[in-house]
């Protein structure tokens, strides 16, 4: 779409300079759009090529199929892929109406259909997806398999790992390039910001970063939900000559994650299976008593009904979809079809049908969007995303980080410490890691004029 109003408009050479004048100027502004980004990377890429060789190909598209469809089917769009990395986006609108309990006071973005929720669900989605190894392995040579199984051997969790960043700002949509060569892009530092959230999931021990304005735009459950991890300043170019800058001359953002332990999850769900099939959006014979998304901030308090969502997984639902081959384990089994089901009729009447125990159903098999799915907030109670927080929800977790991190912001440093040691002991966790290595650098004493905000 976006190409083809590029080449529309370069094609009239014809209008006079008054016309085309007034025309641009409409296009411009129809070019600045607001979006959200979600940037991901590869991680050891180059160490993974030189095992790969000429299958480098096969192994990347592989990784694309799945970043691309689960995106696709939250209404995301795949915008570039950069070699290692892909950029992902979801199209906002300005804020010019919306209220206040809704928005922060100075930010330009609002919500729309739920899209940062979505956009945050597709992440988790791929997260898990990248723990089905033999999907990304099966088509590859048994000597390149066995390459990589010695470079990576001591590498703890799945063969392919990946970092996300999700930031939400504004950007100039448009084409670059000439008639023989067109690629719909964003310019815009918002990209740039996504991909800087992404680089800082190494240094925190993270898989997903997100930034302050990106869980600004979230429903109030997943807010809370939601852990800050840090609040950093960008410092322009040329003011490295100021020893103590002051954070409020400068570009700030707050960075929280949502915080997942794939790897755990799966190895305690052998035998369930992950149900991301187009089958689940809604159709006149589909399975759902998905509630409808109708829920507040508020209201995401609550606690749902104890209602599920099913479909159909026969061989002939399936019928076109894409499939996800792994050796040894699958995962949401609240996707799966039990023996009493309900399903809604074409009339819209409930009735009760008998569930098949033995359907022919591939275990090993993880099923890939291939179109729209049917999304409500409802879904973040499901049991299987408790359970994907499993060590997160055990204790007082995110209240003691919390008490942690304050305690840092305020230059309390000794106090932080020993909240952060418990932290980084009990629960391997990154963030906890990474401020008592920073800490450690000045002997746990702040450096002088010390706000809580720490330079990028």
């Amino acid at each position: 779409e976006i190409i083809r109003k590029s080449l529309d408009r370069s094609s009239n050479r014809l209008i006079t300079v008054t016309a085309d004048r007034r025309k641009n100027e409409k296009s411009n502004t129809e070019a600045n759009v607001s979006c959200i980004f979600l940037f991901c990377d590869i991680r050891k890429f180059t160490d993974t090529t030189e095992c790969l060789r000429e299958e480098v190909l096969i192994f990347t598209n592989k990784i694309a199929s799945v970043v691309h469809s689960i995106c696709h089917s939250y209404e995301g769009s795949a915008n570039k892929n950069i070699g290692d990395a892909f950029l992902v986006s979801w199209l906002l609108t300005e804020n010019k109406s919306t209220p206040s309990r809704f928005k922060r006071s100075d930010s330009p973005l609002q919500r729309k259909n739920d899209k940062a929720d979505k956009a945050l669900r597709s992440v988790v989605e791929i997260v898990i997806a990248l723990n089905y190894d033999s999907f990304y392995l099966d088509e590859l040579s048994v000597e390149t398999r066995n390459r990589l199984k010695e470079k990576f051997h001591d590498v703890e969790g799945p063969m392919v790992q990946m970092g996300f960043g999700l930031h939400a700002g504004k950007a100039v949509q448009g084409a670059i390039g000439s008639e023989r060569k067109l690629d719909a892009t964003y310019i815009s530092n918002a990209v740039e910001q996504a991909e800087f959230l992404e680089s800082s999931t190494k240094a925190y021990g993270l898989k997903m970063l997100m930034s302050g304005e990106f869980h600004a735009l979230l429903q109030a459950g997943n807010q809370r939900r939601c852990r800050k991890i840090d609040q950093v300043f960008f410092m322009d170019e040329d003011t490295n000559e100021y020893e103590n800058p002051d954070p409020n001359d400068f570009e700030k953002m707050e960075l929280f994650t949502f915080d997942t332990n794939a790897e755990d999850f799966m190895k305690g769900r052998e035998g369930t299976q992950l149900a991301t099939n187009d089958n689940d959006f809604e159709t006149s014979e589909s399975v759902s008593l998905i509630e409808s998304n109708s829920m507040s901030g508020g209201d995401f308090q609550q606690k749902p009904k104890s209602v599920r969502t099913y479909y159909n997984s026969s061989a002939n639902d399936l019928r076109g979809s894409k499939r996800l081959r792994r050796s040894s384990v699958n995962v949401f089994k609240n996707y799966l079809p039990t023996k009493s089901m309900e399903r809604k009729t074409n009339k819209g009447k409930i009735e009760e049908e008998e569930g098949d125990d033995n359907a022919d159903r591939d275990e090993k098999n993880l099923i890939l969007p291939t179109g729209p799915r049917l999304y409500t907030s409802s879904i973040w109670f499901h049991e299987d995303m408790r359970a994907i927080r499993g060590r997160y929800n055990e204790g007082n977790f995110f209240q003691k980080f919390n008490i942690a991190l304050q305690l840092y912001f305020d230059g309390e440093w000794d106090r932080a410490k020993e909240q952060f040691q418990e932290l980084d002991t009990r629960y391997q966790d990154g963030p906890s890691r990474y401020f008592l290595k920073k800490m450690q650098k000045t002997k746990n004493v702040p450096p002088y004029a010390f706000t809580g905000w720490s330079e990028a």
